[in-house]
């Protein structure tokens, strides 16, 4: 989480947030993780909430964290300036989240999605053939089989609409998979984002190829095992987007 954190961070040029939002006085972050990004914000009042307790490197006195599913759970008793949402995956009921949101902002309030669409592109076709790219067909294959999809970032756009939401701007950012890309941000920002792969990649297969795919843990680890030796390789060019 620290180092998506991060990862995000250098994406968005270091800005907490893209939505052009003034003077927040209440903010709301959900999907907190270990409240990063709620920290960093020294002069709001911000809630940090998520499934599992938050464990914050240390305590300010403007942030406060609560264990929430926000898929049920929205007796909060407050209204916000700003809700920022991360990394929430395809949850199932994104209307009544949507809804929720809404009927939590203040007039004039913002909200802002980011997420991930770990879907591989290689610009020179160098990825395909690789066990990368048959571990990214997979994947989305068995996503699919268990009702999921990694193009669910699109379905929010008619829902926001449908809620009240406007003034609504879609922005894309090419993170690329490792350091194949000259210059030193390239570099260090591929770096960063090999690292992120060899993290996730496990912890990310093993459920979806397991009950998606009917594969054993045994076969999803070999696959893993190959995938991990093309992550770091340079000759492989390919990014995904935030």
């Amino acid at each position: 989480a620290v180092l998506q954190h991060q990862i995000i961070a250098e994406l968005f040029d270091h800005r907490l947030h893209l939505a052009p939002v003034v003077k927040a006085r209440a903010a709301l972050d959900v999907g907190t993780g270990p409240g990063l990004w709620a920290l960093k914000n020294p002069n709001c009042a911000v809630m940090g909430v998520d499934i599992e307790k938050v464990r914050p490197p240390y305590n300010v006195s403007n942030c406060q964290f609560k264990v929430m599913d926000i898929t049920t759970d929205w007796n909060i008793g407050r209204q916000f300036d700003f809700i920022h949402v991360r990394m929430l995956g395809d949850i199932v009921e994104k209307e009544k989240f949507v809804d929720s949101i809404y009927r939590h902002l203040n007039p004039g309030g913002w909200v802002e999605f980011s997420e991930w669409i770990a879907i591989l592109v290689s610009p020179d076709h160098s990825l395909e053939g690789t066990a990368f790219h048959k571990w990214n067909m997979l994947l989305q294959q068995g996503l699919h089989n268990m009702g999921r999809s990694m193009h669910y970032v699109s379905q929010y756009q008619p829902i926001l609409e449908k809620s009240g939401f406007e003034r609504m701007k879609l922005t894309k950012h090419a993170a690329p998979t490792n350091a194949c890309y000259p210059g030193k941000k390239c570099q260090r920002f591929g770096t960063m984002m090999s690292n992120n792969w060899n993290a996730i990649i496990e912890p990310l297969s093993v459920p979806v190829f397991t009950i998606g795919l009917g594969w054993s843990e045994a076969q999803v680890l070999a696959l893993v095992k190959k995938v991990r030796k093309e992550i770091d390789d340079t000759n492989y060019h390919s990014f995904m987007t935030l």
